[in-house]
């Protein structure tokens, strides 16, 4: 499975120093000295891993690199970027190419759009 940054490019493999499932607690975890926590997404609907990386950054204050890995889908990239992921694991089902996509600037309605137009067609 390809890695990618918050770019949605594709980054060369890092060994991972730490993965942590979604019902960890960060102040259970040695973050001292540790560049990479893996964050574990078993379902994509699962948000407590958003959750576990806002906690790491903003109670714990931890700078490294803050990898998704696991079941997660490229609507939620933005939310996952913006609580404090780094790098991604993309799961095998979205190739890194979706990701990009969803960086993409979209037009205000457009979902509403979208959802009216296959109402039409049925």
């Amino acid at each position: 499975m390809p890695l990618i940054n918050a770019l949605a490019a594709i980054i060369d493999e890092t060994p991972a120093q730490l993965r942590l499932t979604s019902d960890a607690k960060p102040a259970d975890v040695a973050l001292a000295g540790v560049e990479v926590v893996e964050i574990e997404f078993p379902k994509f609907r699962d948000g407590r891993g958003f959750t576990l990386a806002r906690n790491l950054r903003e109670c714990h204050g931890y700078t490294g690199d803050i990898r998704a890995v696991g079941h997660f889908i490229p609507d939620q990239f933005r939310f996952l970027i913006e609580c404090g992921f780094s790098s991604f694991e993309t799961p095998e089902a979205h190739p890194p190419a979706q990701f990009a996509a969803a960086l993409a600037p979209r037009q205000p309605g457009q979902a509403l759009r979208r959802h009216l137009t296959r109402a039409l067609e049925s």
